[in-house]
């Protein structure tokens, strides 16, 4: 079952974190446990820095449901859901489905209208969030740490009471008719999600999470009410709180507002099983292919070009991929330092006029992902835009220095260092994590991993992943002149010896 196959890796993975001490304590929700970890101390760079992070601690209700609290003196607390439900899990006739949910999820429940929502929420001064991805979809809560009884009041109406309405359903409509009129005029966003839905055809991952416009025409309420209550169930449902609320206190709201208090309507385990219509298996088919929407009347050419990489299944390697994908950097026309720039693909850029913006992304799921580089750039330089971005990623095959990966690891890092700042960052790194990693890897010990990693590692991780691999490649705009890709795929590899 994919809704608990994850948290069941959460409760193995004592037997792997060999850095970690794990403690089991008795627990006042009956026959459940709670999971705490120690800090993790390692010889890096970043031992001598102070990190604010608690351990987190894990237990589970006796709906099912499971409960990640990360507590710390905070006067604020976000807390948060993350459900298997993103638009890879759809059916055809739902495409959509978990689009239409990240717009209506807040609007209306049996007791409560959009008005009484508002106010119970402005009575607070809290902030509520959703959001729709490929492969997940979270919702979250954020109040005052001594509100937060009355934020798992809202959210227990919200999940035990949810409705959607038919007029709700057509006004927000024209909200996502409008967002896909917004997204057609950024080539960014188009030629990546085209790099997706080609890299991975006819499985699951190519379901974008924008569908095509004739299907949000045609969506229904009922529809989208039957995708809700295929997933938005207790033992598909994780809660994950972060901030100054402790995890007696949200085991004791969870049990207040969200179960129900009648202990025989609680199912049993087998019960769930074989009543609850969890999500099947994904499947994952990386497609080496070639797709260019040829349009004149652009301006620029937006071009993007990734090899498959493991995802988190292969931590290890994810991160030095990161790092990879900041010694490649990014660019555009506003940015300051002129001949300066530490990235060598931005020197070129700078110096010879090559493209107005380039990303290097490394996009990371479970089971796969994708590591690559997006440009814009003038129809005539798209050639010589593209080996100079080709000539980089050989570039960190076999000659990459020690100065430039430590100058990725520090940029790598402080990212890692700023999530510790907002309390919806921590959510967000605690839910991801959980979800596609299967554990948490505390701060601590990512740094100590960043810290590991030398010019060495990478020359090898580019030589697994990026050397003599075949790309897939998505076009947009006036690209006659982007070489074929017969001619891209033969300058992945050169003869070295």
């Amino acid at each position: 079952m994919l809704g608990l196959r994850y948290y069941q890796r959460i409760r193995n993975c004592s037997k792997q974190w060999s850095k970690f001490r794990l403690f089991k304590f008795g627990s006042s929700c009956g026959n459940k446990y709670f999971w705490t970890a120690k800090r993790f101390h390692g010889n890096s760079n970043s031992q001598s820095l102070c990190i604010p992070e608690q351990p987190l601690e894990f237990c589970e209700l006796r709906n099912g449901m499971k409960v990640v609290c990360e507590y710390k003196s905070s006067d604020v607390t976000t807390v948060g859901f993350f459900v298997p439900a993103g638009s890879m899990h759809e059916k055809c006739k739902e495409r959509g489905a978990s689009l239409f949910m990240e717009h209506l999820i807040f609007r209306e429940t049996r007791c409560r209208d959009q008005l009484q929502i508002e106010q119970a929420l402005e009575e607070i001064g809290g902030k509520l969030g959703a959001l729709a991805m490929h492969d997940m979809f979270l919702f979250w809560g954020t109040v005052p740490s001594c509100d937060i009884e009355k934020l798992f009041n809202l959210l227990g109406d919200i999940i035990n009471n949810g409705i959607i309405v038919n007029d709700e359903v057509d006004k927000e409509r024209f909200t996502i008719l409008h967002e896909l009129q917004e997204i057609d005029m950024d080539g960014e966003r188009i030629v990546m999600d085209y790099l997706k839905n080609i890299a991975y055809q006819d499985t699951e991952l190519s379901k974008s999470v924008y569908p095509e416009t004739c299907a949000i025409k045609c969506l229904s309420a009922e529809t989208i009410s039957s995708f809700r209550d295929r997933f938005f169930k207790f033992n598909l449902m994780t809660i994950v709180c972060t901030g100054g609320t402790s995890l007696a206190t949200v085991n004791k709201c969870a049990e207040a507002y969200i179960i129900c208090c009648d202990e025989d309507s609680a199912p049993s385990p087998d019960s769930r099983e074989t009543q609850d219509h969890v999500p099947l298996p994904l499947s994952y088919r990386f497609s080496a292919i070639d797709m260019r929407h040829r349009d004149d009347d652009e301006k620029l050419a937006h071009v993007a070009l990734a090899v498959e990489t493991p995802g988190f299944g292969q931590i290890n390697d994810q991160y030095a991929l990161t790092v990879a994908k900041d010694i490649v950097g990014s660019w555009d026309v506003t940015c300051g330092g002129g001949d300066n720039n530490a990235q060598s693909v931005a020197h070129y850029a700078f110096n010879y006029n090559l493209c107005h913006v380039y990303k290097s992304f490394n996009i990371a799921w479970a089971n796969t992902g994708l590591w690559g580089c997006y440009f814009a750039c003038d129809r005539m330089l798209l050639q010589d835009t593209l080996w100079v971005i080709q000539n980089e990623w050989f570039r960190l095959c076999t000659s990459i220095t020690e100065k430039e990966v430590q100058r990725a690891v520090n940029q790598c890092k402080t990212r890692e260092l700023a999530k510790l700042n907002s309390s919806i960052d921590r959510f967000f790194d605690i839910a991801v994590s959980l979800f596609r990693q299967g554990r948490y890897e505390q701060i601590s010990q990512r740094l100590y991993k960043y810290d590991e990693i030398k010019a060495n590692a990478i020359r090898d991780i580019a030589s697994k992943y990026i050397y003599d691999q075949c790309p897939a490649v998505a076009a947009f705009g006036p690209v006659e002149n982007l070489p074929d890709y017969t001619r891209i795929r033969s300058s992945m590899y050169r003869l070295r010896y």
